[in-house]
């Protein structure tokens, strides 16, 4: 695996002023799966291909998403649902279901992209498909019944009147567009810090270790809710889901050139649905966008924030919902007001523990720099944001340091270095870090 190190800009990159390139911006750090469309001038000869492949909505079925903001940088918002839909399996691909046993189709997954080109980033807002909500014109009902009740249209509209943000794209991916995507990817290695297995989502994963995951483990892995040891389903299914996008990221930033252009673009175009403000072209840009941020920021750090829904489980008529907190709306107004959202969303709820995919780590070096590098690549391959590494004088003893307040972020790093032991860090250690990994002679 490559090795990644955190680099700092030399100064403010060119903010985009092209509307083309900020859509795709938006879209694309939404869209993991995406976001290797278009990382090369070589996708070029693919564009006539995949644009007459995109599924386009008409603009009649989604009469609800916004215009586009007139100023170029202001900030875009799209609606990304991971749909159920059967429709369109193989039979060897039936034991996810069929058309006659799931009716349908339900949002699986439901994020809210936020790019903000100012100031460079991208928020994915998951939403808990059992929240709460007031669905336009049906009252409360879970929020993924919305698109089974009214497609397209009905989501868009329930989010928009939920968070008060303005929803101006749509994109659907099925259970078709994830794998295929991922096996276009070559697979992406996931390390998890215990078994996991969940046989309705067919996910097995034996031990603690890292997986080479390819389209079905993948889909598995992300939609498995009936996992052993997790605390509440609904919010540790969302973190899994972070943790893969993360680990994605992680992935795509680390390298230098996307080599599987004709495949991702292939898969990408063929089996996603999206609106008919999204062009190839745009996702294009958006490639070349991709490379600029993957080389002011490999990490990721401050380019994907990754958030959720903060909110609760509860038990109403004998039906279990997840009902939002009040700092819920908190976060909803920062985000539309683009301000510092600070700890709000980190997690879905302060009983369950924070995502890989949320906690900044780094390694610090003072024993071997292979121990060094291959922690590095343990901690990217978990879906852990990684900073550049510290070098420290030569030390017999490892161990696991913590900022203060970040006991529980330790404890998820500890699940992955088992061996080591905790203590708060002292200061002038972590930087921008949460918790640090030192390594020193002991280390394997």
């Amino acid at each position: 695996m490559t090795i990644v190190s955190e680099t700092k800009p030399t100064g403010k990159r060119r903010l985009l002023t092209e509307r083309r390139a900020r859509n795709a911006g938006l879209v694309l750090a939404g869209v993991i799966t995406l976001v290797t469309f278009a990382a090369s001038s070589a996708a070029l000869g693919f564009l006539w291909y995949a644009d007459t492949q995109i599924d386009r909505i008409p603009e009649e079925e989604i009469p609800d998403l916004e215009d586009e903001p007139e100023e170029p940088l202001d900030p875009i918002n799209v609606l990304i649902l991971g749909s159920d839909t059967r429709e369109g399996l193989e039979e060897e691909e039936e034991r996810f279901g069929t058309t006659e046993m799931v009716d349908g189709e339900r949002s699986d997954t439901i994020i809210l992209a936020h790019f903000d080109p100012r100031e460079e980033r991208a928020i994915l807002l998951h939403f808990p498909r059992d929240l709460l909500v007031d669905i336009p014109d049906h009252g409360q009902e879970k929020i993924n019944a919305a698109f089974t009740l009214g497609g397209p249209n009905l989501a868009v509209r329930t989010v928009g009147d939920l968070t008060g943000i303005p929803i101006h794209h749509y994109i659907e991916v099925n259970f078709n567009s994830f794998r295929a995507i991922v096996e276009a990817l070559g697979g992406v290695e996931v390390c998890v810090d215990r078994p996991m297995i969940d046989e309705t989502a067919e996910l097995n994963l034996p031990q603690a270790g890292c997986y080479d995951m390819d389209g079905d483990i993948a889909l598995a892995f992300v939609r498995a809710r009936n996992v052993e040891g997790d605390l509440i389903p609904d919010f540790a299914r969302i973190a899994r889901q972070q943790q893969f996008i993360r680990a994605v990221t992680n992935k795509l930033f680390s390298l230098g050139s996307v080599t599987r252009i004709p495949e991702l673009v292939r898969a990408a175009a063929g089996t996603v649905r999206t609106d008919q403000g999204l062009t190839v072209t745009d996702l294009l840009d958006y490639g070349r966008e991709l490379q600029g941020l993957a080389e002011e920021d490999p990490t990721g750090a401050s380019t994907v924030d990754l958030r959720v829904v903060p909110a609760v489980p509860e038990l109403i008529g004998e039906i279990s919902y997840v009902v939002a907190l009040p700092e819920a709306e908190e976060l909803f107004r920062r985000i539309r007001e683009d301000r510092p959202l600070g700890d709000l969303g980190t997690t879905a709820s302060g009983e369950v523990p924070p995502s890989p995919a949320q906690i900044h780590t780094k390694v610090v070096q003072a024993g071997s720099p292979g121990a060094a590098s291959r922690a590095e690549d343990l901690l990217r391959d978990a879906g852990f944001i990684v900073l550049a590494r510290d070098e420290r004088p030569p030390r017999a003893t490892s161990e696991i340091v913590f900022a203060a307040g970040a006991e529980a972020q330790a404890e998820v790093v500890a699940g992955y270095f088992p061996a080591l032991p905790m203590r708060q860090a002292g200061p002038g250690l972590l930087g921008d870090a949460d918790v640090a990994v030192i390594l020193g002679r002991d280390a394997p």
